[in-house]
């Protein structure tokens, strides 16, 4: 299995049904795991955390894999899904389930476009996986959650960079406006790593962008196996900001 080093840079940056839904043509590949509202699209393996069905009636968990695959065709997706229908997160703990489920699976890259509260299990599951040389992306937030972060209900703060994409293990994507510039609506703070792309069509927000990182972490992955997170920032940017 390929994995990517990762390094920082300081200031810049119960119950289970799986599915399984396997291509003819299925190869070995970049592993890239979605913890969503679920997928209508071909993915390799796929777990519901909250129902009984992987299926998504929200359409968010569908079009952030939609936006891998254009950036990186060949990834392997593995989808968690831990987002109801109305977008909010049902139950937390899923999402340190779903966390779990991933790494036992293997893979190389974990795209959030969701944001939670911070929790010690929570981050003990992000180290966990971090660990495992796993690449984990996630949006820094919108201003406006409507904007394409899914929530979770509860009190947050909306200023703040969202979690998961606040913890040091973790990416945290911002967004590119169709202009290269900064979309109004991303957050903006030091915690924010990246800024990719952050529009598909008529929607926008860092949930996009973080897909859109997650692809392109996957493709340089297959690319350059061994490549640490500075040439994978450094290609992001030559390819989404240009």
């Amino acid at each position: 299995m390929r994995r990517l080093r990762l390094t920082k840079i300081a200031g810049l940056v119960v119950c289970m049904v799986i599915c399984i839904i396997t291509s003819a043509n299925a190869s070995s590949t970049v592993k890239v795991a979605i913890l969503d509202s679920g997928c209508n699209i071909s993915y390799k393996e796929g777990i519901s955390l909250i129902d009984n069905t992987v299926r998504d009636y929200n359409g968010h968990g569908t079009l952030m894999a939609r936006i891998i695959k254009e950036v990186y065709p060949e990834a392997e997706l593995y989808i968690i899904k831990v987002i109801g229908n109305d977008g909010l997160l049902i139950n937390e703990e899923a999402v340190i389930l779903g966390l779990e489920w991933a790494v036992s699976r293997g893979v190389d890259v974990i795209n959030m476009s969701l944001r939670v509260k911070d929790s010690e299990r929570l981050h003990e599951m992000i180290k966990k996986a971090y660990q495992q040389g796993i690449v984990m992306v996630a949006a820094a937030g919108n201003k406006n959650t409507r904007l394409g972060t899914l929530t979770t209900r509860g009190t947050i703060n909306l200023t703040e960079v969202a979690y998961p994409a606040k913890y040091d293990e973790v990416i945290a994507v911002g967004a590119l406006d169709r202009y290269g510039k900064a979309y109004p609506g991303s957050i903006k703070a030091e915690e924010v790593e990246v800024l990719c792309r952050g529009y598909k069509g008529k929607q926008a927000g860092t949930s996009i962008a973080s897909a859109y990182a997650a692809g392109f972490a996957a493709k340089i992955i297959s690319e350059n196996p061994d490549s640490s997170l500075e040439k994978v920032r450094e290609v992001m940017h030559q390819k989404l900001t240009n």
